[in-house]
């Protein structure tokens, strides 16, 4: 009885914290404007990446936060483990648990990028329909300009029609196919 309310509770806690320290490191990455009020907000809810920032350094000219991704893989182990130990299943071995781990975050970050490359196409619908900016606006469409801008090199300008995104989408789907694929051949020798 007191599994089934200890872990959607567990879930939910450690999901959205799972998500700002994400949000965080890929805001930097993508080097959105600092002084966007969401991006303000989601650095005040996240202070304790600063306080890990005083360990670990950034890299690649500031824009990886070494400090935030080592959290995140704190974060997604420990929501794991919790998983496994809250539903009666104790990880094999720490390799296991380890592997795993790095498999679910890469699955989710393919997951993130696909909603965020859908959320940019609904973002340009709304700004052509409406000709107004907020601040959510800008984040989404500063988030998923890394994703599009190499598939926009590939296909020319047409106009109205922006083809990056089904580009894009295609190559998410390849990377979650085989994704999936390491992630069966890598599990199953556990």
């Amino acid at each position: 009885m007191v599994e089934n309310t200890v872990t959607p509770v567990f879930d939910i806690v450690i999901n959205v914290a799972i998500l700002l320290v994400f949000f965080r490191f890929l805001m930097q990455l993508a080097m959105v404007n600092p002084y966007n009020p969401v991006v303000l907000s989601t650095m005040k809810s996240t202070k304790i990446v600063d306080i890990f920032g005083r360990i670990f350094p950034t890299l690649g000219k500031g824009r990886v936060n070494l400090a935030a991704l080592i959290l995140l893989v704190v974060l997604c182990l420990l929501k794991n483990f919790g998983d496994m130990y809250l539903n009666g299943i104790p990880p094999s071995s720490a390799v296991y648990l380890l592997l795993y781990t790095f498999i679910t975050m890469i699955q989710s970050l393919i997951t993130i990028c696909r909603y965020l490359i859908f959320g940019s196409i609904i973002v340009s619908w709304i700004i052509m329909l409406t000709q107004s900016r907020s601040p959510y606006i800008e984040v989404v469409q500063e988030l998923a300009e890394p994703l599009l801008a190499p598939f926009r090199r590939i296909f020319p300008n047409m106009g109205m029609i922006d083809l990056s995104p089904i580009l894009a989408f295609l190559a998410l789907y390849i990377a979650e196919v085989l994704m999936n694929e390491v992630a069966r051949v890598l599990l199953t020798g556990f």
